[in-house]
C-alpha cells in the first residue's frame, strides 16, 4: 500500500499539463535513435533540471504576476525532475524502472504529477512484461495527454460565456441600487429605514451569495465533466 502525501492545492495550468507529452516525446524520439533507456532519461533529467533552475531564478514579483499557476508549475518540475533521477538512478542499476517510478509517487506533490507517473509506470511495465517497443507505448501515452490538454481547453473556452455571466449577475443587485439612487429613488432608505427593510435587505443578500455559490459550484462541476 502506498501512503501518499497531500498534494498541492492550485489547479494545473496548461504549462505544467504540457511537461508530461513534451517528456513522453522526448524521451520516445531519444530511444527511436537507438539509444538505450538509461541514456534517454538522463538526457530528460539533465533537460528537466535546466528549466527547473531556470524557474527558481526568475524574479518574485514576475511569480506573483503568474499567481499559483506558476507556483504549481515550479513544484510540477521540480517533481519530474524528482521522478527522472529515480528512473535513472533504476536504469543505470538494471532494476526495472516501472518500479522506481511506483515508489517516487510517494513523495510528489502535485496531483498531475501522481497521476501522469503512475501512468508512466504502466508504459514501463507493459514494456517490461511483453517486449512492446517502449517509444511507441511512449508515443501513444503522449497522444493520448496531448488529446486530454485540447479537450481541457476546448471545455474552458466554452465556459468563458458562462463564467462572464455568473459575474455579471452577481453585480447586478448593487447595479440595481445605483440606478435607483441616480433616478431619484431612495433604495438605502427603503431599505435601512425600517425592519421590513432590513428583513428584505438580509433576505436578498443570503440569495445573491446563495445565487453565486451555486453558479460557482455549476461551473466547477462542468469544468470537471462531471455534468
Amino acid at each position: 500500500m502506498i501512503h501518499l502525501p497531500p498534494r498541492h492545492a492550485a489547479r494545473p495550468g496548461i504549462d505544467e499539463l504540457e511537461l508530461w507529452p513534451d517528456l513522453m516525446w522526448h524521451l520516445a524520439a531519444l530511444l527511436k535513435a537507438g539509444v538505450s533507456p538509461a541514456f534517454a532519461l538522463a538526457k530528460a533529467t539533465e533537460e528537466v533540471a535546466g528549466r527547473q533552475r531556470h524557474l527558481e531564478q526568475q524574479p518574485q514579483g514576475l511569480l506573483a504576476r503568474w499567481d499559483r499557476e506558476a507556483t504549481g508549475l515550479l513544484v510540477a518540475v521540480g517533481d519530474l525532475h524528482h521522478l527522472l533521477s529515480s528512473c535513472l538512478l533504476a536504469a543505470e542499476r538494471g532494476a526495472p524502472v516501472s518500479q522506481a517510478c511506483l515508489h517516487s509517487v510517494q513523495t510528489l506533490a502535485r496531483p498531475t504529477s501522481l497521476e501522469r507517473a503512475l501512468s508512466l509506470a504502466a508504459c514501463w511495465q507493459v514494456s517490461e512484461r511483453t517486449g512492446a517497443p517502449l517509444a511507441e507505448v511512449l508515443e501513444r501515452f503522449a497522444r493520448y495527454l496531448e488529446n486530454d490538454i485540447d479537450l481541457l481547453q476546448m471545455r474552458e473556452a466554452a465556459m468563458g460565456g458562462p463564467k462572464a455571466t455568473g459575474r455579471i449577475l452577481s453585480w447586478l443587485p448593487l447595479l440595481g441600487l445605483g440606478l435607483g439612487l441616480v433616478m431619484g429613488a431612495d433604495p438605502l432608505g427603503v431599505l435601512f429605514g425600517s425592519v421590513l427593510g432590513a428583513l428584505i435587505c438580509c433576505v436578498g443578500l443570503a440569495l445573491a451569495l446563495v445565487g453565486s455559490r451555486w453558479t460557482a459550484r455549476l461551473i466547477l462541476r462542468a469544468e470537471k465533466g462531471e455534468l
